[in-house]
């Protein structure tokens, strides 16, 4: 007896509720087992005296699941009704026709979890990997009018929010500005003309390359700054993001997470947004560098002291320093008595400044500021 012969043989069969193909609705009672011919299943119908030989390659099985009844539609058009699905399977599988692989795996709890932690480690590798590498060659290819019709979106999303409002610089402080940081782009082979634009957010100083390519210079940064060269050194650093596409590269890849979010859950408004969201997330800590080290580079081939950047860097960070721990301080005024003082409830002030997203996003202050005292002498 060959190997298929003594499976089908160890088989047992499984009960079925037969509808012939005439249409009538009632079933009837039937056995379907395995043959000892490879290939065959035979099915008894009661009131019937012979089995009925069928072919299970004529034969269309519905898929297995774990508790569903199945259905086999055979080759006149009667219709099977099953269920037992497992064991249907074996009889199915002893006469040479055994489930497809992936019903298989799904029916064993070791391949359901195999195929969990395979699934995660597909989609965080490809988060890790693969993502960056598309959203960086999909950046390189943006034409620039695409690039200047994002920037103007972003802008005016940020001003209907009340992130922006005008500036307060005069016209020849503006003049005087895009002429130094224009002289910096002339010097670059085939560098394109950086847009400018002066806003103000409050007294925060601070200044931001946006996913097109545009740069924008906030009031109070302009005001810290010791001199103009500091804030050559602040858009040479931000000339690296843009040099480097970090914004739209950032963008990208948001955007690409936020797709796959709004198909998952079926809510488009977080792909709506997602420009807007890229221009204020933080750059990673390798892009934060490779702008800084185009500061430095620029710096230098204009004959610029990078201490001067290391300054404004320290009066940004000690501003921040000096608000956060004179909060408060002057809560409990000494010509009070404790009494008193005891009856006020603790008042919470709005902090007036504290260290802009400029800084507290990138790598370490003290060390950029250290780098940049060193990079003056080197």
């Amino acid at each position: 007896m060959s190997d298929s012969s003594a499976s089908a043989a160890h088989t047992d069969p499984v009960a079925a509720r037969y509808f012939p193909p005439t249409g009538r609705a009632s079933a009837v009672e039937a056995t379907l087992f395995a043959s000892n011919e490879p290939g065959i299943v035979m099915l008894t119908i009661v009131g019937e005296v012979e089995p009925r030989r069928l072919s299970v390659a004529e034969i269309k099985a519905s898929e297995r699941f774990s508790a569903a009844t199945r259905s086999l539609q055979l080759a006149d058009g009667a219709v099977l009704e099953v269920d037992d699905g497992a064991q249907l399977s074996r009889v199915l599988a002893a006469a040479g026709r055994p489930d497809a692989m992936v019903t298989r795996w799904q029916q064993s709890w070791r391949m359901v979890v195999v195929s969990l932690v395979l699934s995660v480690v597909a989609v965080v590798a490809g988060y890790i990997w693969v993502l960056p590498v598309v959203a960086d060659r999909l950046a390189s290819n943006v034409p620039s009018s695409w690039a200047d019709a994002l920037d103007n979106v972003v802008i005016g999303q940020l001003q209907r929010q009340d992130s922006l409002q005008s500036t307060e610089l005069t016209t020849e402080e503006q003049q005087r500005l895009r002429a130094r940081f224009d002289a910096v782009v002339a010097a670059q082979p085939n560098a394109a003309a950086i847009k400018i634009h002066f806003f103000r957010m409050g007294n925060m100083p601070n200044a931001f390359a946006l996913p097109g390519g545009s740069i924008v210079f906030l009031d109070g940064l302009v005001k810290m700054a010791p001199n103009d060269d500091a804030l050559v050194g602040v858009f040479a650093h931000e000339f690296g993001h843009v040099k480097h596409r970090h914004g739209l590269r950032t963008l990208l890849r948001t955007a690409a997470v936020s797709a796959v979010a709004a198909w998952y859950f079926g809510d488009f408004t977080s792909l709506a947004n997602a420009a807007v969201i890229a221009s204020q997330l933080s750059y990673s800590r390798e892009f934060e560098l490779q702008a800084d080290d185009t500061a430095i580079e620029l710096m230098k081939a204009n004959k610029l002291d990078t201490k001067s950047l290391a300054e404004l860097f320290r009066r940004m960070r000690d501003k921040g320093d000096e608000h956060d721990h004179s909060d408060g301080a002057k809560d409990g005024d000494a010509s009070k008595t404790s009494g008193e003082a005891a009856t006020k409830a603790p008042v919470k002030r709005a902090n007036p400044f504290s260290v802009p997203e400029f800084l507290s996003t990138h790598p370490d202050i003290d060390r950029r500021i250290e780098r940049f005292e060193k990079a003056s002498g080197s």
